[in-house]
């Protein structure tokens, strides 16, 4: 070979650091899949060896996670990588790695140890309540050093991490490469750069993934192993030091006062208590009645634009407006949120949205939280969940998934060639394959549709451009959102009008409810009418009486009310109230750093430590009056009613899954 021929081959050849790094990264990736394997083996007694292909699946499942740790763990490397980039002559980080490398393999080791340990104690996996509620407690750390052989393990770990850094710094010292010419070296920076930044996000998908990806099926072993334990503790920490402020905030009273408030707003003659400790109800039942129930989440439907709730206004929602005349109609329905995440958690485990992340990301929902899927599962329905897009939005896909749903429909389940927009196919689409679906399903059925068209960018299929109007005297995005509801208001009369040819039409419960509303008042109070939102159930088969309710409702009552129309058999723990036979309700939502509460006739505001007032409201809520009012006693009772049912609603969703903390 000449010697031109040998420089040109030592220029394009990789730089030695730049195989370093990335082994470095791939050595991780196999160090957290023996963790995954010896986590697996720990759950020796619940497997079952026919899942074998599942519990394969979960290391396949799992490495996306891992690469997400890894890359976290190398990112403090990428400055030393930059430089070492373009001082090839000076090769240092090999060293920098070498001594990285045998500070982090006992960390790594310790964490998935313990999280061996605390999973087979709690069937959870390590996160900060559990390294809240032990470590720095003196009796706790009593407890653990007096029942575990601690001092044995983290001997044996100290051996076990050694023997690994050797295997590492083996294989790294035996690496080969060249310095990599100029021309090479930049072009590897960026794309290592663009490479580690994807690895961070999980991959191309709309937001950065969270934990609901390891939950690919109905099998708790299998998903759990799938779960990365660094993972899952890093969004612990970050989830709970988001809402350490807000939860301080928050803490307004002695939590028995406040739990007896709460019940007591919660109290209902068809809905008792089954004990005095805790929000448990039951009806009245020995047997349910076995309706399907088809509940459809309508993308971003507001009030403003509903026939029904603003009749002031022309309606873009004829078809829902005649269920609502036929059917129960909700008048005054807000939302609990303010996005998707938030009114998908709140309608299906009934709860409401508390100060922090949304309840669908909380790593406590991956404690299986009592939800409507599971619910309706447990007394024979099955259960199918429906979205024209990507599920793993929001972690819908994961919650979903340990929340009761057998079945998720997404996008990659519809025909390849379907038009649509970036959210998904269009919903004309997404409802035919409802339609389908319910015809060969099992009876009772649960199907939950999450539509998506009316959505940025408000666009409609070419072949209904004929047949939505147009709405030019809007002012509010030029009527665009106004026809883009129209048309999934057009669609949802050719799904009900199918349905009706069905033989299990008269047998179905049909509730229509928006996931929010949208920013359409710009007022001082447009908070409590950018959430009103339509709610109605429609029940051909039910024998009930058309009628219109009028007292406060939200998201979160929709699940209790579904079960008292079935006479549910078994106790539930939801935090909604069933509407029809309630006397009084209530709605509260909160957005961010601040929250509102609608009672009766009045409307509570609190800007959480900073501003509190309290109004009467005179309805109807689109153009609404409000009314201070002086009263302090008035402000008292409703000031109390909401901080008790924040700070309850809080306190109790924080202990599913951690009672014995």
């Amino acid at each position: 070979m000449s010697n031109s021929q040998a420089h040109i081959n030592k220029g394009i050849t990789p730089s030695v650091d730049l195989i370093r790094f990335w082994w470095s990264f791939l050595f991780l990736i196999v160090f957290m899949n023996f963790w995954r394997l010896a986590f697996l083996t720990s759950q020796y007694e619940f497997l079952d060896a026919s899942k074998w292909n599942l519990y394969l699946k979960s290391f396949l499942i799992g490495t996306r996670l891992d690469a997400v740790v890894a890359s976290y763990l190398m990112l403090p490397l990428g400055v030393f990588f930059i430089v070492q980039l373009f001082s090839p002559k000076k090769s240092f980080l090999k060293y920098i790695l070498n001594v990285y490398f045998s500070i982090i393999i006992l960390p790594i080791s310790l964490v998935h140890t313990v999280n061996i340990f605390v999973f087979k104690e709690f069937d959870e996996h390590l996160n900060f309540l559990t390294l809240n509620s032990y470590v720095g407690q003196k009796d706790s750390m009593q407890f653990i050093f007096e029942e575990y052989p601690v001092w044995p393990v983290i001997g044996g770990l100290l051996l076990f991490s050694g023997g690994i850094f050797t295997l590492y710094w083996q294989v790294s010292k035996h690496l080969k490469g060249g310095p990599g010419s100029v021309l090479l070296r930049i072009p590897s920076l960026i794309v290592s750069l663009f490479i580690l930044g994807l690895f961070i996000r999980g991959g191309w998908q709309e937001r950065p993934i969270d934990w609901g990806f390891a939950m690919f099926s109905s099998d708790f072993s299998a998903n759990q192993t799938a779960l990365n334990p660094l993972f899952f503790l890093g969004r612990s920490v970050v989830q709970f030091s988001s809402e350490g402020k807000a939860d301080e905030l928050t803490q307004y009273y002695d939590t028995e006062a406040a739990f007896r408030t709460s019940r007591k707003l919660l109290h209902n003659s068809r809905m008792t208590f089954v004990d005095e400790v805790s929000m448990t109800r039951k009806i009245e039942s020995d047997s349910a009645r076995d309706y399907n129930i088809i509940l459809v989440i309508l993308e971003s439907h507001t009030a403003a634009f509903t026939g029904y709730l603003n009749p002031g206004q022309p309606s873009v929602t004829p078809n829902l407006d005649r269920m609502a005349r036929q059917g129960i109609a909700f008048t005054n329905c807000f939302a609990n949120g303010i996005r998707s995440a938030h009114g998908i958690s709140s309608i299906i485990i009934s709860w409401p949205t508390l100060p922090g992340l949304p309840l669908i990301s909380r790593t406590e929902s991956v404690n299986q939280v009592p939800s409507l899927g599971s619910a309706l599962k447990a007394i024979g329905y099955s259960t199918l969940f429906m979205y024209g897009g990507d599920a793993q939005f929001d972690n819908m896909n994961g919650f979903l998934t340990i929340h009761g749903y057998d079945r998720i429909i997404e996008r990659r389940d519809f025909e390849p060639g379907l038009s649509g927009t970036s959210w998904g196919v269009f919903d004309h689409s997404v409802f035919s394959r409802g339609l389908e679906e319910l015809d060969k399903a099992s009876k009772p059925a649960l199907l939950t549709l999450f539509t998506t068209s009316n959505h940025q960018p408000w666009d409609i299929p070419p072949e209904y451009e004929a047949l939505i109007p147009v709405f030019p005297d809007s002012l509010f995005r030029q009527g665009q959102v106004h026809r883009s509801m129209a048309y999934v208001d057009h669609a949802l009369g050719g799904f009900m009008e199918q349905a009706s040819q069905r033989d299990w039409y008269d047998n179905s419960i049909f509730v229509f409810i928006a996931d929010h509303g949208i920013s359409v008042h710009k007022s001082t109070f447009a908070k409590i009418q950018n959430a009103h939102i339509p709610l109605v159930i429609y029940a051909p088969g039910l024998s009930l009486e058309p009628r219109t309710i009028d007292q406060p409702v939200s998201q979160v009552d929709v699940t209790p009310t579904l079960l008292g129309l079935i006479d549910y058999p078994q106790p539930f723990t939801f935090f909604g109230q069933n509407t029809l036979s309630k006397k009084s309700g209530l709605s509260c939502k909160v957005i961010a750093n601040e929250a509102f509460w609608v009672q009766d006739d009045y409307f509570y505001f609190e800007r959480f430590g900073q501003e509190t007032a309290l109004y009467k409201i005179q309805f109807p809520i689109e153009d609404a009056n409000f009314e201070p009012v002086s009263d302090l006693q008035l402000f008292n009772h409703y000031q109390k009613n909401f901080r008790s049912y924040l700070q309850t609603a809080s306190a109790q969703f924080k202990t599913f899954g951690n009672e014995k903390h």
